[in-house]
């Protein structure tokens, strides 16, 4: 009981973190959109946003769990299961929206590099109609699992809320390579080629061009290895837990693993929301200029302008 509890309030505490982290960010990033037609906000508002609804789904199942292993469990009439059901479904579903918003991300930022002359992936509205076509698609290839006609998404009888139990091998694993395995490839993919280039072009550049090259490559890499190493991770414990239950499906259920399913998860949702601020400089520049601009005094209309005009230049120069 206690360790149930335990674990639920450890995904309580992440997901409600990385609501907090998401609501603030999303509100400068879009008074500063406003103003700016600018692809990366454009593409960081995406993930935060995947972010936000992802930790709110999980907050608001949690919440449930936490009130039914205080005071007890009442059984679901139909209606309350098909909600339940439905629950289960979106949080797989948003989770899936973290994972291909950061593949948006890396594919303009190679196509920035490598396909400078292409206007269109330097086109703001191409990447809005990118965003909506990723949240169709995501919604689109987790929905088979949702209505299989054997109830796939069921209730979790002693965790209090729905998903696709650790026996359902096959749509388990369609599920993984959706919500995991494809970003995965698709970031070493896009990165790899990218890193290829890079290399490729500061062997043809003046030394000290090459050492402002090695110095962006050493980022590079080091943003690869956080990235992958962040959005792999949380899917290692479910992928053990499906082996073993299929092996033995008697410890369904064992080893508190559905309440561990969305804890991890949730903890990598909400040390990605702050670390991503850390690694993405324009976006570290537009925090610290918000923060000034609040200490500021109010200045004449044109002044402002000019300032804002500054403030665009320094982000555009602390691009990657």
């Amino acid at each position: 009981m206690l360790s149930n509890v335990a674990f639920t309030f450890i995904t309580l505490i992440s997901s409600g973190l990385s609501l907090l982290v998401a609501v603030t960010l999303l509100l400068i990033m879009f008074i500063y959109i406003r103003y700016n037609q600018d692809i990366i906000f454009l593409l960081m508002i995406n993930t935060y946003m995947a972010m936000f609804v992802f930790s709110f789904m999980v907050f608001f199942v949690n919440i449930h769990v936490f009130k039914a292993d205080l005071y007890g469990f009442i059984d679901l009439n139909t209606n309350e299961l098909n909600a339940c059901r439905l629950q289960g479904f979106l949080i797989y579903v948003t989770f899936a929206c973290c994972y291909m918003s950061f593949v948006l991300q890396a594919f303009y930022r190679f196509t920035r590099v490598v396909y400078t002359k292409q206007r269109i992936f330097q086109s703001f509205s191409f990447y809005i109609i990118c965003i909506l076509l990723q949240w169709i698609m995501c919604f689109l290839l987790l929905l088979p699992p949702y209505l299989w006609p054997n109830m796939i998404y069921a209730l979790y009888k002693y965790d209090y809320y729905c998903g696709m139990v650790y026996g359902n091998f096959g749509a388990l694993m369609y599920s993984g390579v959706v919500m995991y395995i494809s970003p995965v490839i698709f970031l070493s993919i896009i990165y790899t080629r990218l890193m290829f280039f890079i290399r490729h072009q500061t062997s043809n550049l003046l030394q000290t061009r090459q050492m402002k090259r090695a110095h962006r490559d050493f980022t590079v890499i080091r943003r690869i290895l956080f990235i992958v190493n962040t959005l792999t991770l949380p899917g290692i414990p479910n992928c053990i837990f499906t082996l073993m239950v299929n092996i033995d499906p008697n410890i369904s259920g064992s080893y508190y693993m559905y309440r561990i399913q969305w804890m991890l998860p949730a903890v990598g949702v909400m040390i990605f929301s702050i670390a991503l601020v850390i690694m993405t400089p324009q976006f570290k520049t537009l925090i610290f200029d918000t923060i000034n601009y609040n200490h500021n005094r109010v200045v004449p209309m044109e002044h402002g302008k000019i300032e804002r005009q500054i403030n665009t230049t320094q982000l555009e120069e602390n691009r990657f």
